[in-house]
């Protein structure tokens, strides 16, 4: 009997464990489907297919991804998501102030605030991206002179040129902001692209001029110099009751002297302060302290070499050294058969060891200004797009949206980013400071465009009218 209540007490035992575990293990799967299910379900609200990132003709629904299609059936790459794209992601920029305008006559404006004769603040004029709004510009070309605005301001002086301001429709402001193509791409398709980008700014671009010259031994600059001399202290000699005729001619002996000088390379400011020295540079044949090299640019070069930029000069002859100097004045007259146009540097010449009718290297360290400022808006080279007949870059407007331009571009030049040096274009037209320019992918951004067919049917691709006006290419898209 005791034997039995002892089996029936370890049967029962048992048994209650086997409902423990078994209770346990359905609790325990039961919370973690409740916990896939809401990610999954969370997921699945924002994901909108799976892709993989070498071949985007892949599109798993997030179902099928869920049921274990995991990997692409291609090259069997583990699938990534791309994410569903909603306003609740887009942030709202900060409304820009475009101008001012009087309260009381709104044809008058102002770019900075203002008040009108009876200390009324003028309005500001916001730039506006959504809602009720309408293109307003003045029929010129060009960025500035169009506006995107909410509310009614035909009339309005265009605070740029003082144009009236007029209604017009998208494609043809559009058209006046340089615009010629467009193209929408997704963010996640952006991002398997690798599109990158990088801000229009202002830099100091510069660029080397490598050329070769030698050093001056010019007996007829000399003779030349010695001549206006002569003829200056015959000038002074004469009194103020010297022949008319006789002082005349001297005086065009005095002008006969300035421009063979000119001819030769001296510049105005050189020719007054050998007027004030009167002493020939006997560097010209001889060595001295300061020496003359005489160099020649190409053509191309010219925008790039002014007076005053300074130069590295090296000879094979003393090797290991390096002179400096500085350009002091520019040939006047291209040569016809070289194309090119010589210049003259001082520079150094410590212990005598430049002679005469030396060959030498010449570096000119050219830095790009405009009216005096050393820094000039620029982008890096990989932006732009040269299609032969235009410069184009893709810029980026914001929420997937790429605009194709035009743009005006200086020469190739160089700056120095984190210690190293990286090519830039100086922006000459259409493009402003801060905006966003396509440096990587911007030939896919491009080929995208020509499969747009909305794109490709209001703006004609980034090759545009111009070229298809003139029938050398089929219509279309193309370069």
């Amino acid at each position: 009997m005791f034997r039995n209540n002892s089996r029936t007490i370890k049967f029962l035992c048992g048994l209650i464990g086997l409902l423990i575990i078994v209770s346990s293990s359905i609790f325990l799967t039961s919370c973690s489907g409740n916990t896939s299910s809401h990610q999954e379900d969370e997921g699945t609200q924002a994901i909108a297919h799976y892709t993989c990132g070498m071949h985007p003709s892949v599109k798993v629904t997030p179902e099928e991804y869920k049921k274990g299609t995991r990997s692409c059936p291609i090259c069997n790459m583990n699938l990534t998501p791309v994410y569903k794209e909603g306003k609740s992601k887009e942030v709202a920029k900060e409304r820009k102030i475009l101008f001012y305008r009087n309260p009381m006559n709104p044809k008058i404006t102002s770019d900075v605030p203002a008040k009108d004769s009876m200390g009324m603040d003028y309005v500001p004029v916001y730039e506006e991206t959504e809602g009720d709004s309408t293109y307003y510009g003045c029929g010129m070309e060009g960025e500035e002179h169009v506006f995107y605005l909410q509310g009614e301001h035909e009339g309005m002086a265009c605070p740029v040129c003082g144009m009236p301001l007029i209604k017009m429709p998208k494609e043809e402001a559009d058209k006046l902001r340089g615009v010629i193509s467009k193209v929408e791409i997704k963010g996640e398709q952006a991002r398997l692209a690798g599109v990158r980008t990088e801000p229009v700014k202002k830099l100091h671009l510069f660029k080397e001029i490598r050329t070769v010259g030698k050093v001056a031994y010019d007996p007829q600059l000399a003779i030349t110099q010695e001549e206006l001399i002569s003829a200056l202290k015959a000038v002074d000699k004469m009194g103020e009751g010297s022949i008319p005729e006789i002082k005349e001619r001297a005086m065009s002996l005095v002008e006969s002297a300035r421009r063979k000088l000119k001819l030769l390379g001296l510049s105005t400011e050189q020719i007054k302060e050998l007027e004030n020295t009167r002493e020939v540079e006997t560097s010209l044949i001889l060595p001295e302290e300061k020496m003359w090299i005489y160099g020649e640019v190409y053509e191309y070069e010219l925008s790039w070499v002014k007076s005053g930029e300074k130069v590295k000069v090296t000879t094979s002859s003393i090797p290991g050294e390096e002179f400096s100097g500085i350009i002091s004045s520019i040939n006047p007259v291209l040569d016809p058969k070289t194309r090119s146009v010589s210049f003259r540097a001082q520079v150094d010449n410590p212990d005598l060891k430049l002679k005469p009718e030396m060959y030498v290297d010449v570096v000119i360290m050219s830095m790009l200004s405009v009216d005096g400022e050393r820094e000039v808006l620029a982008i890096p080279k990989e932006a732009v797009l040269d299609t032969g007949r235009r410069k184009i870059v893709w810029v980026d407007k914001g929420n997937g949206k790429y605009e194709g331009k035009a743009i005006t571009i200086g020469p190739e030049a160089t700056t120095m980013i984190g210690g190293s040096e990286a090519k830039f274009y100086q922006v000459l037209e259409g493009l402003s400071e801060g905006e966003q320019v396509v440096t990587k992918s911007n030939f896919l951004i491009d080929s995208q465009s020509q499969l747009s067919g909305t794109a490709a049917a209001a703006y004609g691709g980034a090759l545009g009218s111009e070229e298809e006006d003139q029938g050398a290419m089929p219509p279309g898209h193309q370069h």
